[in-house]
C-alpha cells in the first residue's frame, strides 16, 4: 500500500513539474534530498549504535529482568482478568521492560507470546488493552528522536526528555482508562 502512496506521489510530482516547465528544479530537489537522506544515515548512525549498545549491557546486566519483576504488581492492576495467568503476565511484564528500555525487536516476540497467552484465556479486553498499550510505550531514553533532533542541528537534542516522559505518562494512563471503559461496554454487551 505505501508502495502505491509512494507511486501517486512521484507521479504526481513529475506530472506536475512536466506541466509547468519546472524539472530542472525537480532534478535539483531529488539531488539535495538524496544527499541530505544519506548524511541524516551516517548522523544517525554513531548515536544509535552507542545507545543500542548501551541498551543491551543493560539487558545483559538484568535491569530488563529488574523492571518486568518490579512492574509485575502494576501490571497485574491493568489487566484484572489475566492476573491469575502466569505466562501471559511474565510475557508482558517483559514487553513492558523491553518497550521501557528502548528494545523494540526484543519487545515484538514478547508481544507475540503475550497475545497468544491472552487469546488463549479469550480475554478479549486485556488483548485490546495490551494492543493499545504497545502503540504508547513509555521510553526511558527515546534514543530515535534525540538522534534525529541532533541531526537536524538542534542545540538541546536531549531538552525534550522531560516533555517526553510526561506526555508519555498521560498517554499511557489515558490509554489504560479508556480501554477499561470500552472493556466494561464489551462485557455488557456480552451479557445480553
Amino acid at each position: 500500500m505505501i508502495a502505491k502512496i509512494f507511486a501517486v506521489l512521484v507521479t504526481a510530482a513529475f506530472s506536475f513539474s512536466v506541466f509547468n516547465g519546472t524539472m530542472g528544479e525537480l532534478s535539483q530537489a531529488v539531488l539535495e534530498g538524496s544527499q541530505s537522506a544519506v548524511e541524516l544515515v551516517f548522523s544517525m548512525l554513531g548515536m544509535m549504535c552507542l545507545w543500542s549498545g548501551v541498551i543491551k549491557v543493560m539487558d545483559h546486566a538484568g535491569i530488563t529482568k529488574l523492571i518486568s519483576k518490579i512492574s509485575l504488581p502494576v501490571l497485574k492492576l491493568i489487566f484484572p482478568d489475566s492476573k491469575n495467568n502466569e505466562k501471559a503476565m511474565s510475557a508482558i511484564a517483559a514487553n513492558f521492560a523491553a518497550n521501557l528500555l528502548g528494545l523494540g525487536n526484543a519487545a515484538l516476540p514478547l508481544g507475540l507470546t503475550a497475545v497468544k497467552e491472552l487469546s488463549d484465556d479469550e480475554n478479549h479486553t486485556d488483548i485490546m488493552t495490551f494492543s493499545v498499550l504497545n502503540t504508547v510505550p513509555i521510553q526511558l531514553f527515546p534514543a530515535t528522536l534525540i538522534t534525529l533532533r541532533k541531526a537536524a542541528g538542534s542545540a538541546s537534542p536531549y531538552s525534550i526528555i522531560l516533555p517526553i516522559w510526561a506526555v508519555s505518562f498521560i498517554t499511557y494512563l489515558f490509554a489504560v482508562l479508556l480501554c477499561r471503559f470500552c472493556g466494561v461496554l464489551y462485557k455488557r454487551k456480552e451479557k445480553r
